[in-house]
């Protein structure tokens, strides 16, 4: 079986996610400066970077026109959407705020940038390169929000930042270095053509790095002091984001049925109360939360992660030996199937003998026949038998090379390459000297026999 999907789905996603890591330690460094939290982690940014990659592997609209103006006006629209997720700038917008809603959450443009990275991978075959160079700049310039970070923040925005901070990290480094491997692979698929997706291994080193980066997280998260119920919050940004995108896409149900109510009014009875439409609230604040109940949920979702990874592994490692202990006996105790096979009444019958062709007499007149001729006297003779591999001309070279004078050979192999080759009938002349120079060859050999 091969997995056509880890190529073609799973590479994609983990380059997206990668670019998404990185950025999300950026935009959080950028929220600790302003002391706000982080609005959006490396989903989000991941998925706005998928966005790009999507729209520079497309297939169709690829005219100069489409590609000056689609590539600007999707990273604004990206950069808008990863704005408008803080609470803040939509309470701005429904009250009519616009410039304010304009100078607030100015990070989340980070967004048109996500976009922008992930329309980089527009070519698959480079994917192994700009993997490496993402991990080869990326790796050592997150030193610098983290620092930055570290050194503006203070009190509860620290927290936040080292959670929002501590998630992009480890979402980076899990997708880059997957990423890194699969890109790969495929390079050497495309070089070699040796097909690694037919091989589970591959799905095993996926499996293991997973495990090991989720349990280096957790003392690395105390170490950093990183509190749980902090980090659980951070974790919450996805779904946070979920949320807004479904109250987003049913905006305009909500709009048709406030305008329902609004014709209905007049038609209503007296007494009767319709009530208010109250838009739920999905942020999660970290500076809210009093409870120790994200802690255990916190620790809940690692040992699940944790307990679903070892199963995994386990079941890849006992496939592998399965595999290779079915290879072993086949190799020390070889299966041979023996038949006696009666042939059928119709097999006893002896084929019908063809009679051989009648050789067709060779014509001392024809310069083709001549020469064929002379080369069976040749061969007879034994002292200047052609070779193989030598053409009429070599041939002929080689015997004079040698000091040797055959009369008649020289002319008989010109005309038959003339003839033969070069499809250049002789003249009537030239074809009348051609027995000749065959029985002066005949002569020759029986005088120095």
């Amino acid at each position: 079986m091969r997995f056509s999907w880890a190529s073609r789905f799973l590479l994609p996603v983990a380059q997206a996610v990668a670019e998404g890591g990185w950025l999300a330690v950026v935009y959080a460094a950028l929220q600790a400066i302003t002391a706000s939290p982080a609005w959006m982690g490396p989903l989000e940014l991941g998925a706005l970077a998928g966005m790009g990659m999507a729209w520079g592997r497309r297939r169709r609209w690829r005219s100069p026109a489409a590609e000056a103006i689609g590539l600007p006006l999707l990273a604004l629209v990206a950069g808008a959407l990863g704005w408008i997720l803080s609470p803040d700038v939509r309470l701005l917008l429904v009250n009519g705020d616009l410039l304010g809603a304009l100078g607030a959450h100015a990070p989340g443009w980070l967004g048109a940038i996500a976009f922008w990275r992930g329309e980089v991978h527009r070519s698959r075959e480079d994917d192994d390169a700009i993997q490496d160079q993402l991990l080869r700049w990326a790796v050592p310039g997150l030193a610098i929000p983290w620092l930055a970070g570290h050194l503006v923040a203070e009190g509860p925005a620290e927290a936040e930042f080292r959670a929002a901070a501590f998630v992009g990290t480890v979402f980076f480094v899990t997708a880059a270095f997957t990423a890194m491997g699969l890109a790969r692979l495929e390079a050497v698929r495309a070089t070699t053509g040796s097909d690694w997706r037919a091989n589970r291994s591959w799905l095993a080193l996926v499996v293991g790095l997973a495990l090991g980066i989720t349990l280096f997280a957790i003392p690395a998260a105390a170490f950093l002091g990183v509190p749980a119920r902090t980090l659980m919050a951070a974790m919450l940004g996805p779904l946070h984001t979920i949320a807004f995108a479904i109250l987003l896409l049913a905006t305009p149900i909500i709009v048709a049925a406030a305008a329902a109510a609004e014709l209905l009014g007049p038609l209503i009875p007296a007494g009767w109360n319709l009530g208010s439409i109250k838009l739920p609230s999905f942020a999660a604040d970290q500076r809210a939360l009093t409870s120790n109940a994200p802690t255990v949920v916190f620790y809940a979702i690692v040992g699940v992660l944790v307990l679903l990874e070892l199963l995994a592994l386990a079941g890849i490692l006992w496939v592998r030996w399965q595999e290779k202990r079915r290879q072993r006996e086949v190799l020390t105790d070889p299966f041979e199937e023996r038949a006696i096979v009666v042939p059928g009444p119709d097999e006893r019958v002896a084929p019908a003998r063809i009679p051989p062709r009648p050789v067709r007499r060779r014509s001392p007149a024809d310069p083709v026949d001549a020469y064929l001729s002379a080369l069976d006297l040749l061969a007879r003779d034994g002292r200047w038998t052609r070779w193989a591999s030598e053409s009429p001309a070599s041939h002929a070279a080689r015997i004079g090379s040698g000091g040797e004078s055959v009369p008649g050979l020289g002319r008989l192999a010109s005309a038959y390459q003339l003839v033969r080759y070069g499809n250049r009938p002789l003249s009537s002349a030239e074809r009348a000297r051609t027995p000749g120079r065959l029985s002066a060859l005949r002569a020759f050999l029986r005088r120095t026999a």
